[in-house]
């Protein structure tokens, strides 16, 4: 299984806008689309299918994008072992998108091959507290909304680094470097 994770540094950074586009520019693989909430929702916790390409939520915004499967994960105490549920429920995606920061992937993905992208807008300074640790362990890096290398923590300046204007989720560049890593 490939699997892409992406991180972010807060609401509206565009962790889901990339996901859509990466999804969208790799049609080839089957994706299942996970999103991992620390936030109660209107659902019981653990994990809920998306079923409606119209809805408006991200899972809805991931099915229109190409998902084959869209589940939202919310803040429970076995959320790990919520994500390992839907992916034995989306047994047949080839490759899965997983939207977090606070999950290990090392804890639920073994010998897949793996890409991690985190997405940062913003100030350094605003950044949700769960960042920090998601975005060292990062592959790449998405600078959004006039963020720039030179802002950055020096730890995260020596990444892989894509800067992209506000609307403009993706680029040749990042698509080939991603489906590189996931199809190797």
């Amino acid at each position: 299984m490939a699997v892409l994770m992406i991180a972010g540094s807060g609401r509206g950074a565009g962790k889901t806008a990339v996901g859509c586009a990466l999804i969208a520019a790799m049609p080839e693989l089957q994706w299942a689309a996970v999103k991992v909430s620390p936030h109660e929702h209107e659902i019981a916790p653990g994990a809920w299918e998306e079923v409606d390409r119209g809805s408006e939520k991200d899972t809805g915004r991931y099915l229109r994008a190409g998902a084959q499967r869209a589940f939202l994960v919310t803040a429970s105490e076995d959320a790990a072992g919520d994500v390992v549920r839907v992916r034995k429920m989306a047994s047949e995606c080839d490759s899965i998108l997983m939207e977090t920061n606070r999950e290990s992937a090392d804890l639920i993905f073994n010998d897949e091959r793996m890409i991690r992208l985190a997405v940062l807008a913003g100030s350094p300074r605003d950044w949700k507290a769960s960042l920090p640790g998601a975005a060292e362990r990062a592959d790449v890096l998405i600078l959004t909304t006039g963020l720039f290398a030179d802002g950055l923590p020096a730890v995260l300046r020596r990444k892989r680094i894509f800067i992209f204007p506000m609307g403009a989720w993706t680029s040749p560049e990042l698509i080939h470097f991603v489906r590189g890593k996931l199809m190797a």
